[in-house]
């Protein structure tokens, strides 16, 4: 039966990737939505107070945060701004939930609040400054060598702690992203350049050298 559940979800995420990338996003987002719906039935199946399952109920809690993730995304390009922000918080709490070392649902969902409402910073800042700590413990760990995980540490460093960015970004390109990765990095400090840069020149002027910084070093490849 979990093997049914699971292929019937995968059929529909990836129904739901194939409409978004033909732009029909109200049926992506339908089939996301009952992809994510399996997953979470899925993980709340498993018996949480059974040590032998632990491994089983991570793994679970990965796809259902991977699958909301996607949610969020879709939401996104629909314009449907404040249902991502809710599909990336899920995700967010079941990343920390369970402690996987994963951070794009908490780093979109930072993201995504301040590309609604840039003068959402200051009061974001405390959640910037604990997505850092725990985004540092990754990369110094098992994620040392994701460059999306580098991504997600130098952006949330330009948002928080301005010093220490570049030297993020110095892992990232040692990671070895392809030159699609940094198209998709620098997208979105795209975005929120232009955002800050009526309200907060200095930290627009950050996210430009840092754009800079990814467009030399994209050439390179």
């Amino acid at each position: 039966m979990a093997e049914v559940l699971q292929e019937t979800a995968e059929r529909l995420a990836l129904r739901a990737r194939r409409s978004s990338d033909r732009g029909e996003y109200q049926d992506a987002i339908e089939q996301q939505l009952r992809a994510v719906e399996i997953r979470e039935r899925e993980l709340a199946e498993l018996d949480r107070d059974s040590p032998t399952l632990a491994d089983e109920r991570r793994e679970a809690a990965h796809r259902l945060a991977d699958y909301l993730g996607r949610l969020g995304g879709i939401y996104r390009r629909e314009g449907l701004i404040a249902e991502g922000i809710d599909a990336y918080r899920h995700g967010m709490e079941i990343e920390r939930e369970f402690r996987l070392d994963d951070s794009y649902n908490l780093t979109n969902w930072i993201v995504l609040q301040l590309l609604e409402d840039p003068a959402r910073l200051p009061t974001l800042a405390g959640q910037i400054e604990d997505a850092i700590a725990i985004v540092q413990v990754q990369v110094a760990g098992p994620r040392r060598d994701q460059w999306w995980a580098w991504a997600d540490f130098g952006l949330l460093c330009l948002l928080g702690r301005r010093s220490e960015a570049r030297a993020a970004y110095e892992h990232f390109q040692q990671a070895g992203p392809r030159r699609v990765d940094y198209g998709s990095v620098l997208a979105v400090l795209d975005s929120l350049q232009e955002k800050f840069k009526p309200s907060e020149p200095e930290l627009a002027g950050e996210l430009s050298d840092a754009i800079e910084y990814l467009k030399s070093a994209s050439t390179e490849l």
